[in-house]
């Protein structure tokens, strides 16, 4: 069967510059993805006069054309404002809303760190969904006793995640090769016109250098890290009732698999 993909970030544009070409890719083999943006993208902008209403509907229509691109099957937004995300209960509700509505095999988080690899400080709306989408494998998603209103919306508890991926920025482990996805990338990323401004050209180098970096770990043309983990609390493989899915030929960890040479 086709596995399902739920992707969550906090902002419109946040999706293909981490994963969008792993998402391709997933896309590609037949996986059902759906992708939850936390933000309105109402403050994205250093234009005073664009913030609010008219932005937020500008940044949808440009994540919908993104989406179209990636292959993504369903687009959830949850409206919070842009830049004003805090860890709390009710994010945690809405997450763990998602998540069982979504039930997926696959689960794309943002990395909650606080610092990037001693080189940038990541993004309070970052930090708080990242770990709030981290928490909802342990317990809101998965656990009946907890939020049991979701119980009344007819949202059981999802039990059947087999993986949790955390996107970057920084470097992580698991490289997935995105060459044949990295033009759609490119595509995507440069949908959200809004944040990239008008050089494509510019942004297309700097996805090609930057994904060829990565990709070089593992021997790929173009490639995009994550930290993947598929064991411990929140993951229930010996569950009898766990539909039966192939994910393929997994993606391979630099620190245990040779690197391949290209000629």
């Amino acid at each position: 069967m086709s596995y399902r993909v739920l992707a969550v970030t906090a902002h419109p544009d946040d999706l293909e510059f981490g994963c969008g070409g792993t998402l391709a890719r997933w896309a590609d083999e037949g996986a059902d993805a759906t992708v939850c943006i936390v933000t309105d993208g109402s403050t994205g902008t250093q234009d005073r006069s664009l913030v609010g209403a008219g932005l937020t509907a500008l940044r949808r229509a440009e994540s919908e054309r993104a989406a179209q691109i990636i292959g993504v099957e369903d687009l959830i937004w949850l409206g919070y404002r842009d830049g004003y995300v805090e860890y709390s209960l009710d994010l945690r509700r809405d997450l763990a809303r998602v998540f069982r509505t979504a039930r997926p095999h696959r689960f794309v988080v943002m990395d909650p760190t606080p610092t990037i690899e001693d080189r940038f400080i990541n993004h309070p709306d970052h930090r708080a969904v990242g770990l709030a989408s981290l928490d909802v494998t342990l317990s809101a998603g998965t656990t009946p006793g907890h939020f049991p209103d979701l119980l009344d919306e007819g949202l059981k508890p999802w039990r059947g995640l087999r993986e949790v991926w955390i996107a970057g920025p920084g470097d992580k482990p698991v490289v997935v090769d995105i060459t044949a996805t990295v033009e759609r990338k490119i595509d995507a990323l440069l949908a959200h016109r809004s944040q990239v401004g008008d050089d494509a050209e510019g942004i297309t180098r700097w996805v090609r250098e930057r994904t060829a970096e990565t990709g070089r770990r593992a021997g790929y043309g173009f490639g995009e890290s994550f930290q993947v983990i598929n064991q411990g609390p929140g993951f229930h493989g010996e569950e009898e009732d766990l539909e039966q899915v192939d994910f393929g030929e997994p993606a391979p960890d630099p620190r245990s698999t040779p690197v391949r040479r290209r000629a």
